[in-house]
């Protein structure tokens, strides 16, 4: 299996774990004349454990093929959270009143202005696509 398809096929395991879990959760402790309706939270939770096993096993394998490209992988995920958190800086400069209360205005001086945030984002969204790109290649040739 390449790791394209190990990617999807760990997608599905955390989502059969995470029901086989909520389904334990709900039926392990019913009122006595409910026992036996619904799921059995016997089978469910051997289930829950069998695929969460089976997860353990798979990320395991998903990280050793991972290797060569690590850096790629973590350089996309903190490009992404720099992209978060920079959409939300302020940018405004100059005199500023507020709208919403009679006061003075504010005179506001930024480090960085609207213009250079916009770009800096355009890069970053630049880098993330090439990286998937590489990321995506060599989930389609590596095999686990």
């Amino acid at each position: 299996m390449n790791l394209t398809k190990a990617l999807k096929h760990k997608k599905k395991l955390v989502k059969q774990a995470d029901e086989m879990f909520i389904r334990f959760q709900k039926y392990n402790s019913q009122p006595a004349d409910q026992v036996g309706t619904g799921y059995n939270p016997e089978e469910a939770y051997t289930k829950w454990v069998e695929l969460t096993n089976e997860l353990i096993g798979l990320k395991t394998k998903i990280q050793n093929a991972n290797a060569p490209i690590a850096g790629k992988i973590f350089r996309l995920g903190e490009v992404k959270n720099l992209i978060s958190r920079i959409r939300g800086l302020d940018t405004k400069s100059g005199s500023v009143r507020d709208r919403y209360r009679n006061e003075e205005s504010i005179t506001y001086v930024a480090y960085m202005d609207l213009f250079t945030k916009d770009n800096l984002i355009k890069g970053w969204e630049e880098e993330i696509e090439q990286l998937q790109e590489e990321i995506e290649a060599f989930n389609a040739i590596t095999k686990i």
